[in-house]
């Protein structure tokens, strides 16, 4: 390596860091998921180099500020002209020679009229001097544009912008701002008629470019033109992005032949070199009010100024060839885009735009491979696009991106000088994307996040190998909506059968991956699958499960108010389906202290704990009457006793058992937990008027938890081992994502429940102990003709009772029995049971564990 290759590579290592810490963390933090991370050190034409040197096809075009590529010959040619010639830059205020000539060369090229020409730096500045001229020509404050609109990010823009979601936290919209539907004449009619002498301007794009690619109907902007004169309101049309070439005219308003009173333009004007913009209007709408008030540092500089005219010059070239070709190469990449569309119906949803401004628009249907799968919860997510961009930058070398604010849209915005082979190897790499979403090929689609080698072709799965499809509500049901997340990376398979050929390290990789692709804005959260219970009588109830990207041990590492933020957006996500009840599965109650820490929500919370309790409960006590085991004798250990499941079971269990032994984690200086100290006192005074050995000890003692100690009938372990060495039946019940004890550990014969998941029990403890029983006490059977196809790992028809609690107060509508914080309400353990068996969910059968799960 060179000494110049050397430095340079230092400072591209340094420029990185200096990115990733100092400009925008944020953001590279989301590029990094997807491995959109490039960094492009050399750009020629259409083409991208990174600094390994591998080219990129850039279809995404800097949002339309490409107009001939990379470092165009003619621009740097007019740049360094005003090197060789020594002519000063800055020399505000002067007479700007420069400056002159382009506004001579725009006007002579503009729609007829717009004379008179304001520069600034940047299409959002344009956009401010749009609403300032309109102000101060009409007197009016009032300005009107469109929803879903894009006109740029600084205030007043911003105020104009039809986006709620990107102005919230900033003040916008200020007062005098209003929108109403974009491509309907009859609403700016209206809104018009309705508020006389309150509007300025409407403000509209041609093209909705960052709304998706969307295009009005044919004729809206003449009627727009008609509508605004008719009423005294200006019309300024934003070619910030669709001007200067970009859709097959030099400006996108000349399809209708239309003149509005302002236009506004950017982007293209800085010939993808420099930034520039340029505010073309009627003269008598500026005058000494407007003119000798707004002024600017930078606009219309002399080196601006001089690039802007080279780019008007190589456009209007031999009567505007360059143009002509944009519309007939738009038009021939239009239809082939459409092909592709028909080929790939249930992915690509509509093709759209104008000369080289399209739009690929892709499915948000969670369904559309026909089957529960995590590209069909990514799409339902509207994040399709960005893998697709992902795979096509990585895989294909191509560069694209979505639009900004419709998600969905694939943005096609290459050069203008583009060719027409590069435009074939744009569709055919677009193409086989497709054939990988198409196919549901998780692997094809997003193997290279995680290095697996490119795929040729999309592997075809087996019909039998897949889950059901996502089953719809009907008219009558009642909705709930489950929280639920990886309890670990085995189990994460089960969610997608495609993640079959993922090994465990790389389907930790893609949770990372997907966790690390959140933000505040584009929250964690999606739906994983869908159901029906349908109850043995009454109203069936349809529910959502919602995936959070993380495994146990995962979430329990997140800072806890990012893992309670993560939970809570999943919960409202939930709500906004339509549930009107949400149960906080795995490790999502363990994160927000079993739900309380979630505060007010919009509905319903549930952490399912009370019908696990008594599903546990049952369980136990019909296997010890299987086995023909005489309850007052035998000794209890619960580990995870102080939680709430583990204290509500040894309650249940306190008034039949000879001894409760009590294990977990130690208090300060080696003494008894206090909440383990209180779950011996709630045990204690549960047992008083049973009929095994504690409840007799109980009753001697008057309820005295240390003189139960003293008798030996209550116990405390810290160590698991110990607590379970001698145990006839043992409750696991802890937030350990973790195997607790060894097989060697357990006692001979035991009963062992284990409610905890992921389980507290080894898996192989069947293999090790025949001798012992191990269970799952959680686990109930759904009713006959209930729908569910995503079962965790459980075999069809079954489902944990936490989730089944969330079902049954569905089902029964009776909320007021739902399980908050630790301490659980006996009477609702039990009331859950009866509709339990009210609506036909069964206590599953108890089987010793296998090797593996």
């Amino acid at each position: 390596m060179t000494d110049t290759t050397s430095a340079r590579v230092s400072t591209q290592s340094s420029g990185r860091v200096g990115f990733s810490e100092r400009v925008n963390p944020e953001l590279m933090r989301l590029l990094s998921a997807v491995d959109l991370d490039t960094e492009y050190v050399r750009g020629d034409g259409t083409v991208l180099f990174d600094a390994e040197g591998r080219s990129y096809l850039d279809f995404a075009g800097a949002y339309g500020a490409l107009p001939f590529g990379h470092n165009p010959r003619a621009v740097w040619q007019a740049m360094d002209a005003v090197r060789n010639s020594g002519e000063a830059v800055f020399v505000q205020p002067a007479v700007l020679s420069a400056a002159g000539d382009l506004a001579s060369s725009l006007a002579s090229v503009a729609p007829a009229g717009l004379g008179r020409v304001t520069f600034v730096n940047s299409g959002a500045e344009a956009v401010e001097v749009a609403i300032k001229i309109a102000r101060s020509a009409t007197g009016r404050l009032g300005v009107l544009s469109t929803h879903n609109s894009f006109h740029g990010k600084t205030l007043g823009a911003l105020s104009a912008t039809g986006n709620a979601k990107y102005q919230a936290g900033f003040g916008a919209p200020a007062p005098g701002f209003a929108t109403i539907a974009f491509g309907d004449s009859d609403a700016l009619d209206a809104a018009l008629t309705d508020n006389p002498d309150q509007y300025a301007v409407f403000m509209v794009e041609p093209i909705q470019g960052e709304g998706g690619v969307i295009t009005p109907p044919e004729g809206y902007l003449r009627r727009v033109r008609e509508i605004c004169s008719a009423h005294g309101v200006l019309m300024a049309v934003d070619e910030v992005q669709t001007g200067l070439g970009r859709t097959g005219r030099l400006f996108a308003c000349e399809h209708e032949s239309v003149v509005p009173d302002i236009l506004t333009l950017a982007k293209a004007l800085g010939g993808g070199v420099l930034p520039s913009g340029a505010v073309l209007c009627k003269p008598e709408l500026v005058g000494e009010s407007f003119s000798l008030r707004h002024t600017s540092t930078f606009a219309g500089n002399a080196l601006t100024a001089r690039v802007g005219v080279a780019v008007v010059n190589e456009l209007i070239a031999d009567s505007q060839a360059l143009v002509r070709r944009v519309r007939d190469c738009g038009e021939v990449l239009k239809r082939e885009l459409e092909g592709v569309a028909q080929k790939y119906p249930s992915v690509v949803t509509d093709v759209r735009g104008r000369g080289l401004l399209l739009g690929v628009e892709l499915t948000a249907d969670i369904n559309f491979v026909g089957v529960q799968s995590l590209l069909g919860s990514i799409a339902h997510q509207e994040n399709l696009a960005v893998m697709i961009s992902s795979y096509l930058s990585r895989v294909e070398g191509i560069r694209l991106a979505p639009t900004l604010f419709g998600a969905r849209v694939l943005r096609v915005e290459p050069p203008l000088t583009v060719s027409d082979s590069e435009c074939r190897q744009f569709v055919a790499a677009l193409d086989r994307a497709l054939a990988f979403v198409a196919e549901g090929d998780l692997g094809g689609l997003i193997g290279h996040l995680v290095g697996r080698p490119a795929k040729a072709e999309p592997t075809v799965y087996p019909t039998g190998a897949r889950r059901i499809p996502h089953i719809p509500a009907q008219e009558n049901d009642h909705r709930f909506g489950f929280i639920a997340h990886p309890l670990n990376l085995e189990v994460f398979g089960a969610f997608d059968p495609t993640l079959v050929e993922f090994t465990h390290a790389e389907r930790a990789e893609l949770l990372n991956r997907f966790a690390s692709a959140t933000s505040e804005l584009n929250p964690s959260p999606f739906v994983i699958g869908s159901g029906r219970v349908v109850p043995t009588s009454g109203d069936a109830a349809h529910g959502y499960l919602i995936g959070l990207p993380y495994t146990s041990a995962a979430l329990l590492q997140l800072p806890p108010e990012v893992a309670v933020a993560s939970v809570a957006a999943a919960v409202e996500l939930a709500f906004d389906a339509g549930a009107e009840v949400v149960g906080l599965g795995g490790y999502s109650s363990v994160v927000t202290a079993n739900g309380l820490a979630l505060g007010e929500m919009s509905g319903v919370v549930t952490t399912g704990n009370s019908f696990t309790a008594a599903a546990s409960i049952r369980a136990v006590r019909r296997v010890c009457a299987e086995r023909g085991l005489d309850l007052p004798d035998l000794r209890v250990t619960i580990l995870g006793a102080a939680g709430a499941i583990g204290r509500t079971i040894a309650r249940a269990l306190a008034p039949d058992v000879g001894t409760v032994t009590l294990v977990g984690r130690p208090g300060e200086r080696g003494q008894i937990a206090p909440k383990l100290w209180d779950a011996a006192i709630e045990i204690a005074a549960a047992a008083r008027g049973g009929r095994g050995a504690l409840a007799d000890a109980a009753e001697r003692a008057g309820g005295s938890v240390d003189d139960l100690i003293g008798s030996g009938h209550l116990e405390f372990f810290d160590d698991p081992a110990a607590g379970v060495a001698h145990a006839h039946i043992v409750i696991a019940a802890t937030s350990a994502p973790h195997a607790l004890i060894e097989a060697a550990d357990l006692a001979p014969n035991a009963i062992v429940c284990d409610v905890a998941q992921p389980p507290n029990i080894p898996y192989d403890v069947g293999l090790v102990r025949p001798d012992v029983t191990v269970f799952d006490g959680g686990i109930v059977r759904l009713p006959e003709g209930s729908d569910f196809g995503l079962t965790f790992g459980l075999a069809p028809g079954l489902t944990y009772a936490c989730f089944a609690e969330t079902m049954l107060l569905s089902l029964s509508r009776q909320f007021e029995l739902r399980s908050l914080g630790t301490a659980l309400d006996g009477a609702n353990v039990e009331r859950l049971g009866e509709l339990a068996d009210r609506y036909g969910f069964e206590l599953a059968e108890a089987t010793r564990w296998r090797e593996t799960k």
